[in-house]
């Protein structure tokens, strides 16, 4: 069954099953979250906010280092092939950023010895010698964005202040045809979101793993500042350049 399918599969069963304005509701409160994130990384859209930049603050992950609790990565990314990430990762500090076909890491020394040991451990992750960055895209077709809420099974939780923030807190779900097809199962999700409709929190699990991230200074914009995706005068002296292979063995090994 495809994608389109099983979208539409699940839009008619999300009709059939949302009996009271409650349960809409719940529904329309997810697609009001997510849409922000969607108009960014659509091909066509009327919205004119093409970019978005956050942090993630780790709240909680199983057998979370000690020295990772509470650790922050600060991300940016505009449409169509900008992105910019910076965080701790395997015990350094680093940043890695694309901008377009032009990727850069810092400190080019640090990094270039993690994906050296990494070559010695033979744990280089393989890339296609033809492997090309392409822009950003999203994983549904984009006529079916409209039955997006629908792919989710949604429950109200209740009621959560974050920081003063009355929050509403929902249980999430893909429908069992996508949680099959992605082979996806055991994984649910609890998202607490703001009266904007903003995601606060968000916790993912699955059978003996799970995270919980927050979301702080969260924004939606036009665009972003082009000195966003340079180096820093500070950073200029320890740069490493890397071709589109190189930085997809380098995101590999990170997120190991």
């Amino acid at each position: 069954m495809n994608l389109r399918l099983l979208l539409r599969s699940a839009a008619v069963l999300a009709i059939l099953t949302t009996t009271v304005r409650a349960e809409e509701n719940r529904y329309d409160l997810i697609g009001r979250m997510l849409m922000p994130f969607v108009n960014v990384f659509a091909r066509t859209t009327s919205n004119p906010n093409r970019a978005m930049s956050f942090n993630l603050r780790l709240e909680q992950m199983t057998d979370l280092p000690p020295e990772l609790a509470g650790s922050h990565a600060e991300v940016a990314l505009e449409y169509p092939d900008k992105l910019r990430v910076h965080g701790p990762f395997m015990g350094e500090d680093i940043v890695v950023c694309r901008k377009g076909q032009q990727i850069w890491a810092y400190p080019g020394s640090k990094v270039e010895a993690l994906l050296a040991a990494a070559a010695e451990k033979k744990k280089l992750p393989k890339v296609d010698p033809k492997f090309q960055l392409r822009p950003f895209q999203l994983p549904i077709p984009e006529q079916d964005l409209v039955l997006l809420p629908a792919v989710f099974q949604v429950k109200d939780v209740g009621s959560e202040p974050l920081d003063g923030n009355p929050c509403r807190v929902m249980d999430v779900y893909l429908m069992p045809q996508l949680t099959r097809s992605l082979k996806a199962q055991g994984w649910g999700a609890r998202v607490w979101v703001d009266a904007d409709a903003k995601p606060v929190r968000i916790s993912l699990a699955k059978p003996g793993w799970m995270v919980a991230l927050r979301f702080e200074n969260l924004q939606f914009v036009p665009k972003l500042p082009e000195s966003t995706w340079d180096p820093t005068t500070e950073q200029s002296g320890d740069v490493l350049r890397l071709d589109p292979k190189r930085y997809m063995q380098l995101l590999g090994t990170l997120v190991k």
